[in-house]
């Protein structure tokens, strides 16, 4: 859970200004299956 709120800020902070809304379900997709091979990469050690 913390790793999304890191992932969040970092990709908040620098590009806001340059995100278009209709980039962001492509970019919370990116994050989130990125988190989502880190946890699956994690539990298999």
């Amino acid at each position: 859970r913390r790793a999304v709120a890191l992932a969040a800020c970092a990709v908040r902070s620098p590009v806001a200004g340059e995100i278009d809304a209709a980039d962001l379900p492509a970019l919370l997709a990116r994050v989130t299956l990125r988190t989502e091979e880190n946890h699956a990469a994690r539990a298999h050690g």
